[in-house]
């Protein structure tokens, strides 16, 4: 089948200044590219409408999302203290399901709830006893339970805090229901996925509709997992189903059998990219790695230790995937690079480390990575400062805040920048609509209003180049990113010229159509 499509304003992607008006599309493909191109097959008229190549959301957590998308949403600007927390979760259809039906919730941070803390089993058993409750804080590395889903955890106040994580108790030794950091949410989330894989691959069937409505046509799996079941047969049994977005899975290293090991496998559609590792937490949970502390006088975690990067870069050198690691204080980004700057690159065709939030980066990071062997990729993430200003102003010192996302720098550095959502890990309705964190990385006002180091603002082409061009080629898209001739026809149609539009406008541009492979599947 040929398509010409005319009339439009068409953002090729392969630069920052690249149009046409016309394009024809042959079997899926980008067969030409031009302005006034002949009409070949089907004509279809833009009408003066601004093309995009499709998005690329290249770190972000589906599985997470297709679990959100069912659950509550527990974040400003609808939640704001945990009373109004508890009447959402009652309004969650899965309230009132019968025992087996998880109620969920995502996004609180405790800072922004009027009591300044967080919910514990007491506040969510306020809401049920007999139906278990989860709820991701905002970093999704952190999560609350209710008393039902401890006891299905098989937590109590003799469960051993598990490595990496930590129970938190009541001064009588009862578990609080917070579970702190990746490794005891897990123990959560174990629980509730063993009870209907079926659900959690319907949940995944039914997410591809919330991501095609946002433009986003290929997303990085940021949390593969191999327990309760691996992340590839979730996928592969999601798009029988009719998953649409094209995927890559990078797999936690620490649930990788070291005896085993990970091959990459698949296609474009879907495919095992690379290994995950956490080196540090997060920035409104203090938990981020730090060389100064925090005004608290707390230092942060520090999750991976030298040898054990060490034992993942080899895996994943050996095995030529991808590296992707969490990153977001200064000292977890620096024993990144130290441990990797003299190493030769084992990828060529796209970068061969992935440093993940890359949130607090000094001009000493930029000049070592200037001067390194490896290949960089910096994947950030401007919602982050967007709708968590407060708590960055309140956790870090005035010279740490000053370091925070430097997006500009990013772009003017030896690494590739990638900018991603990271959703549903951010206290916001709206985590992973890519026009609030084109609209972040362009005028750096948060939801607050607050400008978060206005120096580090680039531009909007520049922006959508971080969200298409290099988003693909850091998540290894290698159909997509552009709509250069030979490329998969994937790409949306805008609302509005994003392109034109006063900057204060940019949040609320959104898509109106999205087309894969020639057809308009949204």
């Amino acid at each position: 089948m040929t398509q010409t499509f005319i009339n439009g304003k068409i953002f090729v992607g392969d630069t920052e200044d690249h149009f046409v008006n016309s394009m024809v599309v042959e079997d899926g493909t980008v067969k030409r590219i031009g302005d006034n191109l002949p009409n070949e097959g089907e004509v279809i008229d833009l009408q003066g409408q601004t093309v995009l190549p499709g998005l690329i959301d290249c770190h972000t957590h589906p599985k997470y999302i297709a679990d959100a998308l069912h659950g509550v949403a527990c974040t400003p600007p609808n939640v704001n203290s945990i009373k109004e927390m508890q009447e959402a979760l009652r309004n969650s259809p899965a309230y009132g399901q019968g025992e087996d039906g998880w109620i969920e919730g995502w996004g609180f941070d405790e800072t922004k709830l009027a009591e300044h803390r967080s919910p514990n089993r007491d506040d969510l058993d306020a809401v049920s006893t007999t139906q278990p409750i989860f709820i991701y804080r905002s970093d999704c590395h952190s999560s609350v339970g209710n008393s039902k889903a401890l006891e299905l955890a098989g937590i109590d106040e003799n469960t051993p805090d598990p490595v990496g994580g930590k129970i938190e108790r009541f001064a009588d030794g009862r578990p609080t229901g917070f579970m702190r950091e990746v490794a005891a949410s897990q123990l959560l989330i174990r629980a509730k996925s063993a009870q209907s894989y079926e659900n959690d691959v319907a949940n995944m069937v039914n997410s591809s509709e919330h991501y095609l409505k946002e433009g986003i046509v290929a997303i990085g799996e940021m949390m593969g997992r191999m327990k309760p079941y691996t992340s590839l047969k979730l996928y592969q049994d999601a798009v029988k189903q009719g998953f649409g977005p094209k995927a890559s899975i990078y797999y936690v290293f620490d649930e990788i059998d070291p005896q085993v090991g990970l091959q990459p496998s698949g296609d474009e559609k879907l495919r095992v990219a690379g290994i995950k590792v956490f080196m540090d937490g997060s920035i409104s949970g203090e938990t981020a790695y730090n060389t100064d502390p925090y005004p608290s006088g707390k230092m942060g975690v520090s999750l991976t230790s030298v040898e054990k990067l060490k034992r993942a870069v080899k895996m994943a050198r050996d095995n030529k995937l991808q590296l992707a690691v969490h990153a977001m204080g200064d000292k977890a980004i620096q024993t990144v690079i130290d441990v990797t700057k003299e190493m030769e690159p084992w990828l060529t065709t796209m970068p061969s480390v992935r440093i993940e939030h890359a949130s607090l980066m000094t001009d000493q990071m930029f000049a070592k990575i200037a001067n390194s062997k490896m290949n960089y990729a910096l994947v950030t993430q401007p919602i982050f400062f967007f709708a968590e200003d407060e708590s960055y102003r309140h956790y870090l010192s005035p010279a740490q805040f000053k370091l925070a996302y430097r997006v500009k720098t990013m772009l003017n550095s030896q690494a590739m920048l990638g900018l991603s959502s990271d959703a549903p890990c951010t206290p916001w309705a709206e985590p992973d609509s890519p026009f609030y964190s084109i609209y972040a990385a362009v005028t750096r006002k948060a939801a607050n209003d607050d400008i978060v180091n206005a120096e580090e603002a680039i531009t909007v082409p520049q922006a959508i180049l971080g969200y298409t061009r290099d988003g693909a080629k850091i998540g290894g898209f290698d159909d997509n990113g552009t709509l250069e001739v030979g490329k998969a026809a994937d790409f949306v149609i805008l609302n509005d010229d994003i392109f034109t539009v006063a900057h204060s406008e940019l949040k609320n541009i959104h898509v109106n159509e999205t087309w894969m492979a020639g057809k308009r599947v949204m």
